[in-house]
């Protein structure tokens, strides 16, 4: 080895720009991948609930049925919402490779299910071989599997609630008679939504019942569009402050369209909507007193 230290070759500039831009980019993957988890976490998970109750004049609606002590979208969540007495039950439903309408919030089976599937794509009976293992108080209801519509209309039923059925997606429109013969077939009282406002010009052709078109925030081609629908209104995120700001609200009671609001789950917001006349109300966890 020489007695003489050798003196360090300095980098060149572009290699001190590349190892930088290397060393931000690995950065910006970790803090994306940390990201991503954690909305997989929220996303894949239910939320353990306070439960609230309002003295509010309101007609309060289970989204999901009431998701805050039964998992999601189940026959038991339907029967909880049943007793504990809410005007409707919201579902969201799909139909099968064979022709069998299942309730589902979500295309795929991951988030609430043993197995992973496209719903539309599997028959009933393929589908009734997964198992709910998420959702409020799983270890409730062990062996638990899909809900059908026809469960879920036979619940409504016996509970002598709405019926409130989201048409999922832009698939399968055409079968839509289908959903209104099992929904006169067991004699419940319905409401149809969608954000796809198509989906409800195909559902009115076929049934009077009322409709509601889903947004996120009230627009006027949102007002337009269900004015120009028998007995349509609007069901809008009740949590988007701009609706409050933008006067759509009022401007919807104006027009003489029905309001709604959704996913309401704490009472202060829910006095907001009352005071701005909107009274409909869909909740994961507010009940009556």
């Amino acid at each position: 080895m020489s007695d003489t230290v050798k003196e360090k070759k300095k980098w060149s500039t572009k290699k001190k720009v590349v190892v930088i831009t290397l060393s931000v980019l690995c950065s910006l993957i970790v803090l994306v991948v940390i990201a991503g988890i954690g909305v997989l976490n929220w996303y894949c998970k239910t939320a353990d609930y306070e439960l609230l109750k309002t003295e509010q004049q309101v007609t309060l609606v289970a989204h999901r049925g009431y998701r805050a002590v039964a998992p999601e979208n189940t026959a038991p969540a339907f029967e909880e919402a049943g007793k504990a007495g809410f005007w409707g039950a919201e579902c969201d439903i799909y139909r099968t490779a064979d022709g069998v309408w299942v309730v589902s919030h979500d295309t795929v089976t991951y988030r609430m299910m043993d197995k992973t599937a496209l719903v539309e794509k599997k028959t009933y009976d393929e589908l009734m071989t997964q198992t709910v293992d998420n959702g409020s108080n799983i270890e409730n209801y062990p062996g638990l599997k899909f809900c059908s519509l026809e469960d879920y209309l036979q619940i409504c039923k016996e509970y002598n609630m709405v019926a409130v059925i989201e048409l999922k997606g832009k698939k399968n429109t055409e079968h839509y008679d289908e959903v209104v013969d099992l929904v006169n077939q067991y004699g419940v009282e319905s409401v149809y939504i969608s954000f796809h406002f198509e989906n409800l010009e195909k559902i009115r052709a076929l049934t009077d019942a009322p409709v509601y078109f889903l947004t996120q925030k009230i627009s006027d081609e949102d007002i337009e569009l269900a004015k120009s629908l028998e007995n349509c209104g609007i069901d809008f995120n009740g949590g988007k402050e701009k609706n409050f700001e933008s006067g759509m609200i009022q401007k919807c009671i104006d027009e003489g369209l029905e309001v709604g609001a959704w996913t309401i789950d704490d009472t202060e917001l829910l006095d907001k909507l009352v005071e701005n006349g909107v009274t409909l109300i869909t909740t994961d966890n507010i009940t009556a007193q």
